[in-house]
């Protein structure tokens, strides 16, 4: 077993994956339902649009659905430290075990554009390069000291064919180790608790496409 799988499942909450996966594909569930529902999103000239309202719904989903779950974590918004001008934001997701970001990728093996906040976080995965063996890495990594992960996701014509987690090297240039949970089942108390979820994903998800229309249509975006 690899590295990051060990590590997931040895020191991850087991539900962690499951949610995740559900997460970005209810975001581009409500994204195709905002797209074949919406006829001036189905001109060619309105497609540049998709990836700012698709980023805009794995944000939501990813922070509603993980706080709306009995797992210990902590979802913010932060602004870039390089880009403040352009209001330009970013996830930022830790739990028990893992510092994680999302992003999406052109492909499943895609390596996402470097980012500063990527590259200060992948510092945290200087022990995963240093050390080969399990057992030093276990010396070096728990649930206080958590890895940098990055959660990517993608697919072609903007239909979602993977979501992963992946461990990046200190330089956030190539992946120690990816592992798929794009089929990973989420892991609920009670179908009352599920029902509640998703109603308020429904309900939270349907307000902001329909804001996020409003923006992209007037040419008011600030996503």
């Amino acid at each position: 077993m690899g590295i990051l799988r060990t590590h997931l499942e040895a020191e991850c909450d087991p539900r962690l994956a499951g949610e995740l996966a559900y997460s970005i594909k209810e975001a581009y569930r409500f994204l195709w339902e905002l797209i074949d529902t919406t006829p001036v999103l189905r001109h060619p000239e309105m497609r540049k649009t998709y990836g700012h309202i698709r980023q805009a719904l794995v944000d939501v989903a990813l922070r509603l659905v993980l706080e709306d779950s009995s797992m210990r974590t902590d979802v913010q918004m932060l602004s870039a430290v390089n880009n403040k001008v352009n209001g330009y934001t970013y996830t930022m997701i830790e739990t028990k075990g893992a510092i994680i970001s999302p992003v999406k990728t052109r492909s499943i093996k895609t390596m996402p554009k470097k980012a500063l906040h990527r590259s200060v976080a992948s510092v945290k995965n200087k022990q995963f390069d240093l050390f080969t063996t399990q057992e030093d890495i276990n010396k070096h990594y728990d649930a206080d000291n958590p890895p940098f992960l990055l959660l990517t996701y993608g697919g072609k014509n903007h239909h979602l064919q993977f979501v992963q987690l992946g461990l990046p090297n200190v330089d956030t240039e190539q992946w120690i180790e990816k592992v798929d949970i794009m089929n990973a089942q989420r892991i609920v108390a009670s179908k009352d608790q599920e029902q509640t979820t998703q109603k308020k994903l429904d309900l939270t998800l349907t307000e902001l496409s329909e804001e996020l229309l409003r923006r992209e249509v007037n040419g008011t975006r600030n996503i």
